[in-house]
């Protein structure tokens, strides 16, 4: 698994499951399912959104991909998408596609019933909206806000080794830094806001923390929080954006350094 896959499982908390649905869109053609294999490989796309509304379902839940592959069917003739080793419904899963969450099915060309073509994106400004924004957290002492969509990943705003503060992103990750390759800092290009920006990525006992390589980007960071509503940080290889609020960021910043 590379070290993005690595961060996104990390990051976002993810497992899989499966469950079973009415089948939609699980046994199809073998070019139908040659075509959603080719989407995901080709797209280089890492995580997948479930969302079943017949089931009940009213948010959609991160799927990490580790593993993913088609297989006969052995039904008159269909074939299936597997995802680490399960057979999945495209009809209720969703991939991303041109920064929007779009029906999987229908991104191959397969039509279905009772699922919208895109996850409506305005769950996300609802989300952005209703969030706790930044805060200070009294027992940690430490100020902080967490990432809207999953609340895995929180960014803290500290004391680093450059001129200003600093924005750290971390997650804990308790079995992430067995690896020893992520035991020693590494270089890692992220995207914030659509500006690319290099990060240091470093895990130490149960944390896994990045930040800003630079004091350049650290400033453009920092920037991104005072003066937008929200902040969007997504890896370099994927389409997946983790979202924070930048709500009460800035009177906070304010107060840390005056005081």
């Amino acid at each position: 698994m590379n070290i993005i896959k690595r961060l996104l499982v990390v990051f976002l908390g993810c497992t899989v499951f499966t469950i079973a649905y009415a089948d939609q869109a699980q046994r199809i053609s073998k070019k139908e399912a040659n075509a959603a294999l080719q989407l995901l490989q080709t797209e280089n796309i890492h995580i997948i959104q479930k969302l079943c509304s017949p089931c009940g379902d009213v948010l959609p839940q991160n799927i990490i991909i580790d593993q993913v592959a088609i297989q006969d069917a052995n039904y008159k003739g269909l074939w299936e998408l597997t995802v680490n080793g399960q057979a999945i419904d495209l009809a209720y899963y969703y991939v991303p596609v041109k920064e929007r969450w779009k029906n999987f099915a229908r991104a191959v060309d397969i039509y279905v019933d009772d699922m919208p073509k895109y996850l409506d994106n305005i769950s996300i400004q609802a989300k952005v909206e209703d969030s706790k924004g930044w805060y200070i957290n009294k027992k940690q002492k430490m100020i902080i806000t967490k990432e809207v969509v999953s609340g895995s990943l929180v960014a803290v705003l500290g004391r680093g080794s450059y001129q200003h503060l600093s924005v750290f992103f971390q997650a804990s990750a308790e079995k992430g830094c067995e690896d020893e390759s992520l035991q020693k800092s590494q270089s890692v290009p992220m995207y914030v806001n659509d500006d690319l920006v290099k990060f240091t990525l470093l895990c130490k006992d149960k944390i896994v923390a990045f930040y800003a390589d630079t004091e350049e980007g650290n400033d453009f960071v920092l920037d991104q929080f005072m003066n937008n509503t929200v902040v969007k940080l997504k890896p370099y290889t994927g389409e997946e954006s983790f979202v924070f609020s930048a709500k009460g960021f800035k009177a906070l910043y304010e107060k840390a350094t005056t005081h």
